[in-house]
């Protein structure tokens, strides 16, 4: 069943305006007040924090028609065999304390990206508040809290893989949103409850599956809803969560409108549908249902996932997605392996109209390839050794076999011209991964 706040549509729109905005100012302010630190006279060395994150990772496959991906907010060339963009990453984070209760924290993080502005680098930017103990505020720019690594999914020392599953975490867009939210923790006998509400919105930018363009998407009216509770070795955690994604026009879109208008017959009658299929994606709504469940007693690592993605309208994945890891810590070294796959829920769009003779085959082959090169089946077996060289240092090595269901090829850069065929994909990938 799927959940929707009874909330009227004009007054969600003026919501997320309004957070939005103040979420923007927010970082801005934060960014400003951050700088004049040092003029200060009031503040001690322990009122100020600064800490980073880095990995140098290298990851090479097999496949010469095929680019891997971390995830899809990266730039993407499907002829990318072996590279450091996927997972190389920097990441910076200066936090200020002040009047006891408030916080301004700021991270910047240099990966690979579509494109390079301070914006798309300002991961977070927010204004922290605890009026008593137990209750956190925040407004500003924030990590949107969907998934149960959604925090750190880019600090890759705290997780024992070289990077989360992409099965899972590879088609999740956006990492942050502007907005606020709430979380109210507490201890009853041996758990820790921790419940969490945001609200905001997002415009990530992605490019087409071949790198030929750059869309600029947006994710409004993001509502997050989590449960988290710790217990001995373990950690459960649910979350709900919708949005309104839209994206900035197709250039071919009125292009397909024109044609169905003016084109009689199936070809104009499948161009109509094919336009409406894009516009009624602009304003319709995605839901994300989410289950975990994590045990690590210092010697075993265990940890389970499950997402269920649905939309009324919107060109996404959808479907169910989870995995399932294993670890063994030997001293500095820890074996272990995975299992994750995305089960997708939609069927192919083939059509069965002759475009040739209209001159617009080629228009119809890049609308079609647009709305097939969104979904994602596939599955990944993994392998890999963690070694903790030194505190707060690691050194990973993967191997990654993934098997590809044809024409699903979402989560890997290629062009649409890829013969529709199931693959096999071997991934090898070496990482170093430090904090400080």
């Amino acid at each position: 069943m799927i959940l929707s706040l009874p909330i009227k549509p004009y007054l969600f729109r003026l919501m997320t305006s309004v957070c939005s905005d103040c979420a923007r100012f927010v970082c801005f302010v934060n960014i400003f007040f951050l700088c004049l630190m040092p003029l200060a006279n009031a503040h001690t060395k322990s009122d100020i924090q600064f800490s980073g994150f880095a990995t140098l990772g290298i990851s090479s496959e097999n496949k010469d028609d095929l680019g891997f991906l971390r995830d899809g907010g990266q730039s993407k060339d499907p002829s990318r065999n072996t590279s450091i963009a996927p997972d190389s990453s920097l990441g910076l984070q200066l936090s200020y304390s002040f009047l006891d209760d408030w916080r301004a924290t700021t991270q910047l993080m240099y990966r690979d990206r579509p494109r390079y502005n301070f914006d798309e680098s300002l991961e977070f930017a927010f204004i922290g508040y605890r009026p008593f103990s137990g209750l956190d505020l925040r407004l500003g720019r924030v990590a949107v809290d969907m998934f149960q690594l959604s925090d750190f999914r880019r600090v890759d020392y705290v997780n024992l893989w070289v990077r989360p599953p992409t099965e899972v975490y590879g088609w999740i867009l956006p990492s942050s949103i502007n907005g606020a939210d709430a979380a109210y923790s507490f201890s009853y006998g041996r758990s820790f409850w921790r419940f969490k509400l945001q609200y905001g919105d997002s415009k990530p930018v992605l490019e087409f599956s071949d790198g030929s363009e750059i869309v600029e998407a947006e994710f409004n009216e993001f509502v997050v809803a989590t449960v988290t509770l710790d217990m001995d070795a373990w950690r459960m955690r649910l979350s709900y969560s919708q949005a309104t994604p839209s994206a900035s026009p197709l250039s071919f879109l009125s292009i397909l409108a024109d044609i169905g208008n003016l084109v009689p017959g199936p070809v104009g009658e499948e161009a109509t549908f094919l336009a409406k299929t894009f516009s009624d994606a602009s304003g319709a709504k995605v839901y994300y249902s989410q289950a975990s469940l994590g045990y690590d007693d210092g010697d075993w690592l265990a940890n389970t996932e499950f997402t269920y993605i649905t939309t009324t309208g919107a060109i996404i994945p959808t479907g169910t997605a989870g995995y399932l890891s294993v670890g063994r810590r030997f001293g500095a070294f820890t074996p272990y392996a995975m299992y994750s796959r995305f089960f997708s829920d939609q069927d192919l769009y083939k059509s069965t109209t002759d475009w040739s003779q209209s001159g617009f085959e080629a228009l119809k082959d890049a609308a079609i390839a647009s709305i097939n090169g969104i979904q994602v089946e596939q599955y990944t077996q993994t392998l890999g050794l963690r070694w903790d060289l030194a505190p707060k240092l690691a050194l990973k090595t993967q191997w990654d076999h993934t098997y590809i269901e044809a024409g699903r090829y979402s989560a890997w850069a290629h062009t649409n011209g890829r013969a529709l065929k199931g693959t096999t994909v071997n991934l090898f990938s070496v990482a170093l991964n430090l904090v400080f």
